[in-house]
């Protein structure tokens, strides 16, 4: 072969394909599978790919990749953790790939971070395959449960000043978190000036997962913000969030002093982004009020 003329792009026929209801959404070239193994609640992927880097999928779905989760990760952290006005114990519900965790841990005010994930083989192949999370679940402030985040939060009473639920999954094991009993319950575990974010999907193309998880979550709480955040990888390349509290002049906060420790590290979220948050696009909004 003519190294000159070999154009590894063209060298692959494996593409990924994550289509919401087999009718939209996105496909990745891959150059090749690194790992396939099944757990006993879903099938779990790495895939090493031309423009996304390494991708997971869990059950068929694309739910990381190198290439932009950094952007979901940071939006779904720094948003709460700064308006709190000083998150020391944080839950996080799902979230075995550390991306949240890794985010956390960058604010000096935690002491503790209990994690919750079902699968321990999602987090023992992330560990594996991208090493540069690795640290995050060993740091000392982290406490690993594997459970059901309803059944955990359900049997323990802890209190927490920031929970996330990191719950994309769109085929896994995770269908429990996703009822009125859940959102009672996490929202008996927020402290006093405790926020929860929860992570409602594609609001277009998914819409009616959205308005559920809405309509579900609102009665538990005084205060529910709905925001939104580019991400190529999803299906509509969009993801939305929806924050919750019930001390609604917290919508208000941003610590400047915080931010500045973190600011450096973050390659998406910044002050003027923060500032933002809460703006969507009319027809977001259409999509929402319906």
């Amino acid at each position: 072969m003519n190294s000159v003329n070999f154009q590894p792009v063209c060298s692959s026929n494996l593409w990924i394909e994550h289509l919401v209801n087999g009718l939209s959404g996105l496909s990745i070239k891959a150059k090749h599978a690194v790992f396939c193994d099944s757990s006993p609640f879903q099938k779990i992927e790495i895939f090493d790919t031309y423009n996304y880097g390494l991708v997971l999928c869990l059950g068929g779905s694309i739910v990381m990749t190198e290439r932009d989760s950094f952007i979901y990760h940071e939006m779904f952290v720094h948003p709460p953790m700064l308006m709190h006005p000083e998150p020391k114990s944080v839950c996080v519900i799902g979230g075995g790939d550390g991306g949240c965790l890794g985010e956390i841990l960058k604010h000096s005010s935690v002491k503790k971070i209990t994690l919750v994930e079902i699968d321990n083989m999602v987090t023992e192949t992330v560990k594996r395959f991208y090493p540069g999370r690795e640290a995050s679940f060993s740091d000392p402030r982290v406490t690993m449960v594997f459970d059901d985040g309803y059944h955990y939060l359900s049997k323990n009473e802890d209190k927490f000043d920031v929970i996330i639920v990191d719950s994309y999954d769109p085929a896994g094991p995770v269908q429990s978190l996703e009822t009125a009993d859940f959102y009672s319950i996490v929202s008996q575990r927020c402290g006093e000036n405790g926020i929860v974010v929860f992570q409602t999907d594609t609001p277009v193309i998914r819409k009616e997962y959205t308005r559920m998880v809405m309509s579900g979550v609102s009665p538990q709480f005084s205060s529910c913000k709905p925001y939104i955040c580019p991400v190529a990888s999803f299906p509509d390349s969009l993801c939305s969030f929806l924050l919750c509290t019930n001390t609604e002049q917290l919508l208000e906060n941003f610590s400047d002093a915080r931010f500045a420790g973190i600011a450096d590290l973050c390659e998406y979220y910044n002050e003027e982004m923060h500032k933002g948050l809460f703006l969507l696009p009319q027809y977001i909004k259409n999509i929402l009020k319906q």
